[in-house]
């Protein structure tokens, strides 16, 4: 009898209390035939994924059952392989009785590696979670028809949101609740449908200009959090800090790290002077084991055989920002010069470094995209020496740099935001009928802030076009739609050649329209055979020596 009872109560506790999330799963670390499924559990119950390319998950693929653990925070990655390249999958995470504790979700697959496909990168930096009706830019986002997400940091600001952040016990782990808090667009709308990388910036690192100056123990437990609460790419040391990249067809991305090494800014400065020593690095101004983030960092961009390389910086890389650090000493505003000496033009050590690479072959086809100045902003290379679009108010107050730069007379970006919206960046890989990469960002409305083309230039040099301009031609158009979203009137500012074909998408890069113009012409009205829905779309007439784009809102 004592034998029966005790039988009775020695069952496995997981499998007989159905299990519960304490966050909604969401994906990283994608790559052309895998994945990483990361689930936040509320307690030891076994889970498994199931997926399948059907929306409804019919006749689903189930990964095997895993238990997690108390001394991981219930955290589990998991991962799917054996994929489908460019494949869009449906996932969610059931209980050991097979039952469904979480929303069905999705991710799309990349490319095989080296192949030039179409890709699209959605890309920001600066959301605060917990501010009302914030997150709209996210919601734009859910129609921006993103393969990717790029984080590039201050994601949440846990310094401002979250009590004793990163010193109080618990601190860091509630930083990343509050990041995947499930009532947040972000992670509604983005984390819902596509796989993220993400790398920290200051407030969500260890707090305001933070640097590598922290105590050995916090740092150790930050990068920790990082690894147990992103399912991100290998790093290339885990011991130094969160720095690594990925390809996602014939695109490398490197992920920075500019706050584990970093020296402080105030060592710059000395006898009020901007005075930095040769060790004074933002990537590797603290001696870690292995390889240091910048020796990485130039030996990655120098060996990468992709054809687009895009830097994520956590803030702006241009070398046109330099003078702004003494002018503001010599007017008395040390404050203006330590927060611009936060960016790479604090660090000329590392910058000169990267800023000689980018002027050989290494720097062609080269993209910076950085965050961190609430502003959104484009360079055409002119200052940055590479193509820069900056990203940075995703939905944080606008800071009005652009504005305030050109007020006193610093007009080092070729483009930039003026209104108060906050925005989010995109990226588009064209494969045809030319390679381009075509850098966006749309504001909360859904409206096309800026835009920057780049051509491939393998053979050449040069690095991109501006939107509505061509290197090889003066045209310009202007596009006009009926309110009924019927008609389109496009006047041109010279006569176009005969035989140029006009194309129309949608705001995701959907072909809505293509006709040929057998006729030279500076007048085109088109007539649709059905009503375009309310929106934005761009189109682009192609001829005979002639590349000219153009955009329209329908408006009914």
């Amino acid at each position: 009898m004592l034998a029966a009872i005790a039988a009775l109560f020695s069952f496995n506790a997981p499998h007989c209390f159905s299990q519960s999330l304490f966050r909604w799963p969401f994906v990283g670390n994608v790559g052309s035939t895998t994945a990483t499924v990361l689930v936040w559990c509320n307690g030891a119950g076994a889970v498994r994924i199931e997926y399948s390319v059907d929306s409804g998950l019919a006749a689903p693929q189930r990964t095997s059952e895993r238990t997690p653990q108390q001394s991981e925070d219930f955290v589990l990655k998991i991962p799917l392989d054996g994929l489908l390249p460019a494949t869009r999958y449906h996932y969610r995470v059931v209980d050991a009785s097979g039952k469904a504790i979480s929303p069905t979700q999705s991710f799309t697959t990349f490319p095989p590696t080296g192949s030039d496909a179409p890709v699209t990168l959605l890309f920001g930096s600066c959301n605060r979670a917990a501010i009302g009706a914030a997150g709209k830019t996210f919601n734009v986002g859910d129609t921006l028809g993103g393969n990717y997400f790029i984080h590039l940091g201050d994601w949440s600001y846990p310094d401002v949101l979250v009590p004793g952040f990163p010193n109080s016990p618990g601190s860091v782990r509630q930083s990343y609740a509050m990041r995947l808090d499930t009532a947040y667009s972000l992670t509604k709308k983005i984390l819902s449908q596509m796989g993220i990388a993400y790398e920290w910036d200051d407030h969500d690192f260890a707090g305001n200009n933070g640097n590598g100056a922290i105590a050995p123990a916090l740092k150790t437990e930050l990068l920790q959090a990082y690894q147990r609460y992103q399912p991100h790419y290998p790093l290339a040391n885990p011991e130094g800090g969160i720095w690594h990249s990925f390809r996602i067809g014939n695109v490398e991305v490197f992920m920075m790290d500019s706050r584990t090494q970093r020296s402080p800014v105030d060592s710059a400065f000395r006898d009020g002077k901007f005075a930095p020593g040769p060790t004074h690095s933002m990537l590797s101004g603290f001696p870690v084991p292995g390889t240091n983030q910048r020796a990485w960092l130039l030996n990655a961009i120098r060996s990468s055989t992709a054809r687009w390389k895009v830097l994520a910086s956590q803030g702006p890389f241009n070398p046109g920002l330099a003078p702004l650090i003494p002018a503001a000493l010599l007017v008395g505003r040390p404050s203006i010069a330590h927060e611009t000496a936060e960016y790479w033009v604090g660090y000329p050590t590392d910058l000169d470094s990267l800023r000689s690479l980018l002027k050989t072959d290494a720097g062609r086809n080269f993209l910076i995209i950085a965050g961190s100045v609430h502003n959104n902003l484009v360079d055409d290379g002119s200052h940055s020496v590479v193509p820069e679009f900056v990203a940075a108010n995703l939905d944080i107050p606008n800071s009005h740099l652009y504005d305030t730069l050109r007020r006193y007379g610093f007009n080092v970006f070729t483009g930039g935001q003026s209104n108060g919206k906050s925005t989010i960046g995109r990226i588009r890989v064209e494969t045809a009928p030319a390679h381009r990469l075509i850098v966006e960002s749309f504001d909360e409305d859904g409206e096309l802030s800026l835009r920057y083309v780049m051509s491939d230039k393998s053979s050449g040099a040069g690095l991109g076009e501006p939107e509505g301009k061509s290197q090889s031609n003066p045209l310009a158009a202007s596009a006009t739609f009926s309110r009924d979203g019927m008609e389109l009137l496009l006047e041109l500012s010279a006569p176009l050649p005969a035989r140029a074909t006009v194309t129309l998408t949608d705001i995701q890069g959907n072909e809505v329209s293509r006709w040929l113009l057998e006729e030279s012409t500076t007048v085109v009205r088109q007539r649709f055979s059905g009503q375009l829905p309310s929106g934005v779309y761009l189109g682009k007439i192609v001829g005979a020596g002639v590349a000219v784009e153009f955009k329209g809102e329908v408006s009914k």
